[in-house]
This record gives C-alpha cells, structure tokens and sequence, in this order.
C-alpha cells in the first residue's frame, strides 16, 4: 500500500442576509454612517445624481471604513464597508434620488 501525504484544507462559506429597508431608512443610515466615517457622503452622492461622475469612492485609514457608489440607469449603487464588520449594499433609485433637495 502507497503511503498518502495529506495536506490540511479548511473551507470557509461566505454568507448573506438580504434584509428590507424603506429608503427613508437608508438615508438615516447614510447619515449616520457619514457622522461616524467623516466622508463626504453627500458630496459624492451628489456628484453621482448631477452626473459629474459615473464611479465614486473613498475610505479613511485611521476608522477603517471605505464608501463605494456607482451611478446606472435605474440608480445609485451603494457599498459601504467596515474593517471586520459586514459590507452594506444596497441601490437608491431615481426617483428618490429627484425627492431629496439635500443633495443638490
């Protein structure tokens, strides 16, 4: 019988949630996560909607997070990432993009 060499192999299976949110939400929760970060979130939301770019992103070194959007036909992609916590992704549409006078 052949003697076999066995090599240690750990598998890591990546999971996720898909929660619901009023979009009302989702601008509270931008605007804590503004507050938190120190971005200029609305500043780059902005820039998004006036289509003065299609692609926008920053992160801060020194709080470990990282804000990531992207304009499309339907919206605003968002990304939103903290070192060692979960990524929140979600998508701002149009048409509430249009109803907040904050952002222009």
């Amino acid at each position: 019988m052949a003697i076999m060499k066995l090599s240690k192999v750990s598998f890591s299976k990546s999971t996720s949630d898909i929660d619901l949110a009023t979009e009302e939400y989702l601008f509270d929760f931008l605007e804590i996560f503004k507050a938190k970060s120190h971005l200029p979130i609305k500043q780059m939301l902005a820039m998004l909607k006036n289509k003065e770019a299609d692609t926008v992103s920053c992160s801060r070194d020194d709080t470990n997070y990282s804000f990531f959007a992207s304009k499309s036909r339907n919206g605003i992609s968002v990304v939103i990432k903290e070192t060692g916590k979960e990524t929140v992704e979600f998508n701002i549409s149009n048409l509430e993009l249009e109803k907040i006078k904050s952002l222009a």
